[in-house]
């Protein structure tokens, strides 16, 4: 397991006792996520990636204008270890009564029976092919989310793998990305954090969880940098959050910045936690161009 995964593994726990209380997440989803956490820790480390010959790639200077290193669904995995998490997973789905859990009982047997194909979803999830993902949320009741939500964290350890693994080839490692998609796979990203007394803001990619510096003044999702375009608003209930609008693309993205509070950042949380500000902007008109990293 890398050094970064270890980080991430501690700061998870930290934060997830953090919000544990917060009234609008229920404690029954924090304490399925932290299963789901540990679980894909113990993936993480028996993962193997096949990464790209370095000289197939695009240059730094390619990269930092814009074209990923490696589109999204060109992206490798681990197929054994990503269907050994999966079968893992769908007890932690079942420790409850819940629409959850009974979708997850739907896909166990269909799984059973040889009706899904892991190695067929992890390719629709690749290609982001949501007329797959349709076709099973028909299936799934109340939870329609449920195998997406299941083949991304079966997913993550290679995701988080392959990103780890190509970071030393992007053109963003010391100046700031000129375009809001990430360098790695060119997905959208997921929530942005200010770091340092500088202010420098970083990104964590929906897709592979990469972070890269981007812009401080500009639309992450159109790049839209006029000021008169762009504005922000935050809300005194949630400390340490500002949502980023824009009027050109109507979406919006959040921000972190907790550089004056005692509070460590951790994006994939950071936004759970902050989930009233995505009611407050919808309320407003603005869009999501992304789910949540959990895929819901």
């Amino acid at each position: 397991m890398s050094d970064i995964q270890k980080q991430f593994d501690a700061s998870f726990a930290d934060r997830a006792a953090t919000i544990r209380n917060r009234e609008h997440i229920p404690a029954v989803l924090v304490d399925m996520l932290e299963a789901v956490t540990e679980l894909q820790a113990e993936a993480a480390r028996n993962v193997s990636i096949a990464l790209p010959d370095p000289s197939t790639l695009p240059s730094e200077e390619q990269n930092l204008m814009g074209k990923p290193l490696l589109p999204r669904d060109e992206f490798p995995h681990d197929a054994a270890n990503a269907a050994e998490l999966f079968r893992k997973l769908l007890p932690v789905l079942c420790r409850d009564e819940s629409p959850m859990a009974e979708a997850a009982g739907v896909l166990e047997k269909a799984l059973d029976e040889g009706e899904l194909d892991l190695e067929e979803a992890f390719c629709a999830f690749h290609r982001d092919d949501e007329e797959y993902f349709m076709k099973w949320a028909e299936r799934t009741g109340d939870a329609p989310r449920a195998l997406p939500f299941l083949v991304k964290a079966a997913l993550e350890p290679s995701l988080r793998a392959v990103a780890e693994g190509l970071s030393k080839h992007t053109g963003t490692r010391n100046s700031a990305r000129m375009h809001g998609t990430c360098p790695i796979c060119g997905s959208m990203p997921l929530i942005s954090r200010l770091n340092g007394k500088e202010g420098f803001r970083f990104a964590t990619c929906s897709h592979c969880l990469h972070e890269y510096r981007v812009r401080r003044i500009a639309c992450l999702l159109c790049d839209e940098d006029a000021h008169d375009k762009l504005s922000f608003f935050t809300a005194k209930e949630e400390p340490g959050y500002r949502v980023e609008v824009c009027k050109t693309c109507g979406n919006y993205s959040k921000t972190i910045d907790f550089r004056e509070m005692d509070r460590k950042s951790l994006p994939v949380l950071d936004d759970l936690d902050s989930m009233t500000l995505d009611f407050v902007a919808r309320e407003n008109g603005y869009q999501r161009a992304t789910l949540s990293a959990w895929g819901f």
